[in-house]
C-alpha cells in the first residue's frame, strides 16, 4: 500500500555559484581519452581570470576529455561552463558531457551543438530530481548520493569529420540550491501493511531531503521509528540507507545491477496481534528536529513459531517463542563457494553463483530436514564494511555496500522461504589475523586511510570501537527484523588474531555484548567462535557468550566431539561444534562427514555438528546422510530430560566397534558404529557384517520400545520389546555394515 504523506519538497534557486575550475593554475587532474588530443591552458576566450582550457585535436573526429577527481554535486541545482569554438569554417560540432559515480556507473546527457565561431554558455541541471542525466547499460538512478560522490567527469565531441583544431572551455561552476526554511522533509513514504501477521515484516520506505555526508552516521543523520504494541511495550527501530538492485546470470557467475533511486526503510518484526502506532523522530547532527504521527497498523495472529531463544525451563537447548523445542541440523554455508579443499577434488566447485547458490543450497537443505546454517559477512561475500579497491561497491571505514547488503536480504528471504534458521558471523579472523591474512586491505588499518595501526588495537581503541558499534548499528537495523537469524555470531576463530590477548578479548565483549542487546529489540544470541581445543576458557567463562562454539577436525572424530563436549561442559552453557571435517579422498571424507552428524547428535550438546565443506556435500547430493539423522530425531524434544552421556557397552568378536550415546533412567538414543572408520587416524573400509550385543545400565525397571535404525536411510530396521529387570541389561543388535542408531523409551 502506497501512502504519500508528504509531498512538498522546496527547492530553490538562490544564484550563488561555486567555481570548481578556472584554469588558472596547472590542468595536470584533466586527461584526454582519446590519441591525438593535447590539453594546455590558453590566455585565449576566458570567461573568468585570464586563462582557459584549451583542448587541441589533431586528424580525429572524437575527442574525449576527463576530470578524475572526486567532484560534490549534491545541493547544487545547474553545473555551468562557457566553451568556445573558433573555426568558422566548422558549421557546427556536437558534444555530450558524462560522469562516472564512485562505482564507475556511467550516466551522460543528451547532445548539445555548437556552431563555428559561437561562444555557448552550457546549463545542465544536477539536481537529484534532473532528467538531464541518463544512465548507460546499468538501471541505476540519478539520485541524491550519485550526485555527491562524482568520481569522473568527462565531455565528449563529435566531429562530422576528422578534425583538425582547437575547442576552449572555461568557467565550470555549480550553481547552489538550498532549503529556504531549513527544514527537513520525508517524503514518497510506502508501507507493506496489507495482510501483515505476527512475526512478518512491516516495512516502511521512504525518502529525505536532507542528504547526508555519510548515510551511514546515525549521529549525522537518522529516523528512528517508535511502535507501540497492542500491550503498551514500546520498540524503537532505526531506519537504513538501501539501495534496490536486479541480479541475473552471466558465463563469469552473478552480477547485480542497482535499480532505481536510492531510499530509506524501516523494517519492523510485530510479535503480538493487534493495532500498532508508530511515530518516526528525525535526527540530524544527533538533534531530534522534528516528530512525525507515522499512523497504525494492525497485526493478525499467525502460527509462525517466533524468534529462536535459549529455553526458559532449560537453557542447554533452544526453542521458538511459541515454546517448540528447536534442534539445529546443518551445515556450513560461510559463503557460495570455497576455493580450498581438504583433498584434491575429482571435480570443480562453481565459482561465483551468488544468491543463485544459496537458492539451490536452500532448497536441498530443507528437502532433507536441515534447518540451521552458518554465513560469514566476509568481504568476499556478504560483509559490508571493507577497502575501495577490493571492490569498488566497499566504500571504506564507515561506509557499508549496499549492494552485498541486498545479497544478504536476499539470503535471509530465501532462509525464510526455506526454514532455515542462520547462525550469521559478523567478523572472520583472517581480517585481523595472520591465517587467511587479510589486515593490509581491512578499512581499520591506517594504510588505507584507517585508523589502527596494529590489528589488535581494534579491541581497545576508542574510536575502533565506536566505529563497530555504528556497523552493528546498521547490520540490526536491516537485519534484526529476522526471525531465522539465531546468533549474531562476532568472531569466526578470534584466537587466530594478530597478538591475541585474552584480557583485551574479554573486555571487547564485555563491551559489544551489553550495546547489541540494547539496539536489538528482538534480543538474538549472541556467540564467538574458537579455532583450538582448548581456547580460552576465561572468555567462555563469562555470561556476554551465550553459547560456547568451536572446531572439531580430526579423523578421530568420536574421540574430538567427546573432548569437545567434555572440555566445554562444566561452564554450563550451551555447546556446539561449528566446524569439522577432514579426509584424504571422496569416501574418507563423506565417513568423517557422517560420523560427525550422528557422533555429535548423541550428546548432550545444543544441535548436530556442521560440516565445512559445503560445496563437497552438494556436488556428490549428499544431503541423504542429512535426511536420515533428521528422520531419527524428527519428534524428539530433549528439553527438561537431563540427558548425560551414556555408559553403555558394546560387545563383538573381532573388538572393532565403539558406542557413542545419550540417556536418563527411562530413554536412551545410540550410536553404534567401526572404530577402524569413524574414529581411527588412518581409516579403514570394511564391507563385513557385524554382530555385537550392547550392556546398557541406569534405566528404571519396567517394559521398553527399541528401534533400530538404519542411518544412512533414515528407515526403521527393526523393533523390539525389552523388559528391564536388573541394573544391568544386554541387548542383541542386528546385523549392520559400518554403523547402527539406537532408540530406547519406556512404554
Amino acid at each position: 500500500m502506497k501512502k504519500l504523506i508528504i509531498v512538498i519538497l522546496f527547492l530553490c534557486f538562490n544564484g550563488s555559484a561555486q567555481v570548481i575550475f578556472n584554469f588558472e593554475e596547472n590542468i595536470e587532474d584533466w586527461c584526454s581519452g582519446t590519441p591525438n588530443v593535447e590539453l594546455t591552458t590558453s590566455q585565449k576566450y576566458s570567461a573568468i581570470g585570464s586563462k582557459s582550457l584549451k583542448i587541441s585535436s589533431k586528424n580525429t573526429d572524437t575527442t574525449q576529455i576527463s576530470y578524475s577527481g572526486k567532484l560534490d554535486f549534491s545541493n547544487t541545482q545547474f553545473l555551468k561552463f562557457n566553451m568556445y569554438l573558433p573555426d568558422t569554417n566548422l558549421s557546427e560540432i556536437s558534444f555530450k558531457c558524462y560522469v562516472k559515480d564512485v562505482e564507475w556507473h556511467w550516466f551522460e546527457t543528451k547532445l548539445f551543438r555548437i556552431k563555428g565561431g559561437e561562444k555557448k554558455e552550457v546549463s545542465i541541471n544536477v539536481s537529484h530530481t534532473s532528467f538531464d542525466w541518463k544512465p548507460l547499460n546499468h538501471f541505476k538512478g540519478w539520485d541524491n548520493y550519485v550526485t555527491r560522490d562524482i568520481g569522473e567527469f568527462g565531455i565528449i565531441f563529435f566531429f562530422q569529420k576528422n578534425y583538425t583544431g582547437p575547442v576552449y572551455i572555461d568557467a565550470v561552476e555549480l550553481v547552489k540550491t538550498r532549503f529556504p526554511d531549513g527544514k527537513v522533509y520525508l517524503y514518497d513514504f510506502e508501507d507493506s501493511n496489507d495482510k501483515l501477521t505476527t512475526f512478518g515484516r512491516f516495512e516502511i520506505s521512504f525518502k529525505s531531503s536532507y542528504i547526508p555526508v555519510n548515510p551511514f552516521d546515525p549521529k549525522e543523520f537518522r529516523v528512528v521509528a517508535k511502535f507501540v504494541s497492542p500491550t503498551g511495550k514500546t520498540f524503537e527501530v532505526p531506519a537504513f540507507y538501501y539501495h534496490n538492485y536486479l541480479r541475473y546470470l552471466d558465463v563469469d557467475g552473478e552480477n547485480l545491477e542497482p535499480y532505481g533511486t536510492e531510499e530509506w526503510k524501516i523494517r519492523f518484526s510485530p510479535q503480538e496481534a493487534g493495532r500498532y502506532f508508530y511515530t518516526l523522530g528525525i535526527y540530524v547532527n544527533d538533534n531530534i528536529i522534528s516528530e512525525l504521527n507515522g499512523g497504525d497498523f494492525l497485526v493478525t495472529k499467525s502460527k509462525d513459531k517466533g524468534f529462536i531463544r535459549l529455553d526458559k525451563k532449560d537453557p542447554l537447548y533452544l526453542s521458538f517463542q511459541n515454546g517448540t523445542f528447536f534442534y539445529p541440523i546443518g551445515h556450513t554455508l560461510r559463503s557460495t563457494d570455497d576455493l580450498r579443499s581438504p583433498y584434491r577434488y575429482e571435480f570443480s566447485p562453481p565459482k561465483n553463483m551468488g544468491t543463485f547458490a544459496y537458492d539451490q543450497y536452500f532448497k536441498k537443505m530443507s528437502d532433507n530436514g536441515e534447518n540451521y546454517a552458518r554465513v560469514w559477512m566476509s568481504a568476499w561475500w556478504a560483509g559490508i564494511e571493507w577497502s575501495p579497491f577490493y571492490s569498488p561497491h566497499y566504500r571504506g571505514l564507515g561506509r557499508y555496500s549496499v549492494e552485498n547488503a541486498w545479497r544478504l536480504d536476499y539470503l535471509l528471504e530465501s532462509a525464510n522461504k526455506n526454514d532455515i534458521y542462520i547462525d550469521l558471523t559478523l567478523i572472520n579472523h583472517g581480517q585481523f589475523g595472520r591465517p587467511d591474512a587479510e589486515w593490509r586491505d581491512n578499512p581499520y588499518n591506517a594504510i588505507n586511510d584507517g585508523i589502527l595501526e596494529n590489528a589488535n588495537e581494534f579491541f581497545t581503541d576508542k574510536n575502533a570501537i565506536e566505529y563497530f558499534q555504528r556497523r552493528l548499528d546498521y547490520i540490526v537495523s536491516r537485519w534484526g527484523y529476522s526471525k531465522n537469524i539465531v546468533f549474531w555470531e562476532l568472531w569466526n576463530e578470534i584466537d587466530l588474531t594478530i597478538n591475541y590477548n585474552t584480557q583485551n578479548v574479554k573486555n571487547w565483549h564485555k563491551i559489544i555484548h551489553p550495546y547489541i542487546k540494547n539496539i536489538d529489540p528482538y534480543k538474538h544470541l549472541i556467540t564467538t567462535h574458537y579455532c583450538r581445543r582448548n581456547a580460552d576458557p576465561t572468555v567462555w567463562a563469562i555470561p556476554e557468550l551465550e553459547m560456547i562454539v568451536g572446531n572439531s577436525y580430526d579423523a578421530e572424530m568420536v574421540k574430538s566431539v567427546l573432548d569437545f563436549f567434555v572440555k566445554r561442559k562444566p561452564f554450563e552453557k550451551p555447546i556446539f561444534i561449528n566446524e569439522y571435517g577432514v579426509g584424504r579422498n571422496r569416501q574418507f571424507l563423506e565417513n568423517n562427514l557422517h560420523a560427525g552428524i550422528w557422533a555429535s547428535s548423541m550428546t548432550p550438546m545444543t544441535g548436530s555438528a556442521l560440516f565445512w565443506w559445503w560445496p563437497f556435500i552438494d556436488h556428490f547430493d549428499l544431503y541423504f546422510h542429512y535426511k536420515a539423522l533428521s528422520n531419527f530425531w524428527k519428534g524428539e524434544d530433549r528439553r527438561g530430560k537431563n540427558f548425560q552421556l551414556t555408559p553403555a557397552t558394546v560387545h563383538s568378536d573381532n573388538k572393532d566397534l565403539g558406542i557413542i550415546g545419550i540417556q536418563n533412567s527411562s530413554e536412551g538414543f545410540f550410536w553404534i558404529y567401526a572404530e577402524k572408520l569413524f574414529n581411527d587416524k588412518k581409516p579403514q573400509i570394511s564391507s563385513a557384517e557385524r554382530v555385537c550385543t550392547v550392556d546398557i545400565s541406569n534405566f528404571s525397571k519396567g517394559n521398553y520400545k527399541l528401534e533400530f535404525w538404519d542411518t544412512y536411510k533414515g528407515t526403521i530396521l527393526a523393533t523390539q520389546n525389552l523388559l528391564i529387570k536388573d541394573e544391568k541389561e544386554k541387548i542383541l543388535i542386528p546385523k549392520f555394515i559400518n554403523d547402527i542408531a539406537i532408540k530406547i523409551k519406556k512404554k
